[in-house]
């Protein structure tokens, strides 16, 4: 009882002596506290007038900012109820938007897109599209394939980067006589086919020439392979994986070395459509028309052949368009029987930017052809699958045909 009583006692003098402990260390601090303040107060009376509106006024302004903030982010259920009472089209609109955006893909927009800015939305509906009855590919018939699985959506990287060692080489050159039935038929190439629709429709449509689609894309190969014998145009279309930019040169080569007998149809058309634009500078070297395409082309191409270039980025068309000129050597000039100058065909293209062109590296070369104009329509009769895509959200696409002198 002692021990306990004993222990009580000195307890309570400890927190008599604690508490006078902390009663001086508050006088202290607020000792302090006032000199901290006198001095910032002298500091302060040194600084200009306009320096203390300054500091006033933007402490005011975020103080503004966060009350509204706050306001805006703590709306609670009843303010909410409160809103829709006062406006009773609120609640109706929010309940159409969420209706709205569970429908499906969003539509692609109707403003101009910006340089380096990729299409957006849609990609199923614009796949749908594609397969309705009055698509361009109508003829080819892939809604039915669809059903029996021969049309079957393919996962596959979008953008490749042709510089992976795995792109560096050439690819196996095609055994021609056994991709074509005829191979005496006239050949059309397009560079970067895709999904394969163009190739596949312009078989269609003209059968009295061979087709070869080629992309880097094997999965999309072996499912246009499985295209065109549903569609009935095996004989005269064929697709090849590989790299344009370095897997022309021996391919031409070799079409053109072993048809000492001239059974071979000649190389009439070469296309290079929307290709991966690959925006960033350091990427432009990735880009599939390089000075080496330029002079397998020149090298592998006869008199009288064309080349045909288009995007839906003008910075592009401009590029592969510039290319030509640079690297051609003379050997291409721009299609005057289509370039014929009248607006109704087409439609003015940019001076160049002659500060893009100075440097050793050019050599003096400025571009000029660009005084022919883009093409307003396309001379093939045939769309690809992004130039269905582009003009149906009401953007232009630069075209430009060359012909191999």
């Amino acid at each position: 009882m002692f021990l306990t009583t004993a222990a009580t006692t000195t307890t309570k003098a400890c927190l008599r002596i604690t508490t006078t402990t902390n009663t001086v260390s508050a006088a202290a601090a607020t000792v302090v506290v006032a000199k901290n303040a006198r001095a910032r107060s002298s500091v302060g009376a040194s600084f200009s007038g306009r320096r203390q509106m300054h500091l006033s006024s933007s402490s005011a302004l975020a103080a503004t900012e966060s009350e509204e903030n706050k306001g805006v982010g703590e709306k609670d259920d009843k303010s909410r109820a409160d809103d829709e009472k006062d406006h009773p089209n609120l609640a109706t609109e929010t309940t159409t938007k969420t209706k709205q955006k569970s429908k499906g893909p969003t539509p692609a927009p109707k403003h101009t897109r910006a340089y380096g800015t990729p299409m957006t939305g849609y990609q199923l509906e614009h796949g749908a599209r594609l397969m309705a009855e009055d698509s361009p590919f109508a003829s080819l018939n892939l809604k039915e394939a669809m059903k029996v699985g021969a049309a079957k959506g393919v996962r596959c990287r979008q953008h490749v980067n042709p510089l992976s060692q795995k792109f560096c080489k050439p690819s196996e050159t095609p055994k021609w006589d056994e991709i074509f039935k005829d191979v005496g038929k006239p050949m059309t190439i397009d560079v970067g086919c895709g999904g394969g629709r163009f190739p596949l429709a312009m078989a269609k449509r003209f059968r009295e020439r061979n087709f070869l689609g080629v992309d880097v894309r094997e999965a999309l190969v072996e499912r246009g392979e499985k295209w065109g014998e549903f569609a009935e145009v095996s004989e005269n279309v064929a697709f090849a994986a590989g790299n344009c930019t370095v897997s022309l040169k021996p391919w031409l080569e070799d079409y053109n070395k072993n048809n000492s007998d001239k059974r071979r149809g000649e190389v009439e058309l070469v296309c290079v459509q929307f290709p991966d634009p690959h925006f960033k500078r350091k990427h432009w070297k990735r880009r599939v028309v390089q000075k080496e395409m330029v002079d397998a082309l020149a090298s592998g191409l006869k008199a009288g052949a064309r080349v045909f270039l288009q995007s839906d980025v003008k910075e592009v068309a401009e590029d592969m368009r510039d290319k030509f000129e640079k690297f051609g050597n003379g050997k291409f000039i721009v299609d005057e029987s289509l370039h014929t100058g009248n607006e109704g065909v087409i439609f003015e293209a940019d001076a160049p930017d002659l500060s893009d062109w100075e440097g050793e590296e050019h050599e003096g070369f400025v571009p000029t052809w660009y005084q022919k104009g883009w093409l307003k329509e396309n001379p093939l009769g045939v769309p690809t699958e992004r130039e269905v895509q582009t003009t149906n959200e009401g953007q232009p696409c630069f075209r430009v045909m060359l012909v191999r002198t």
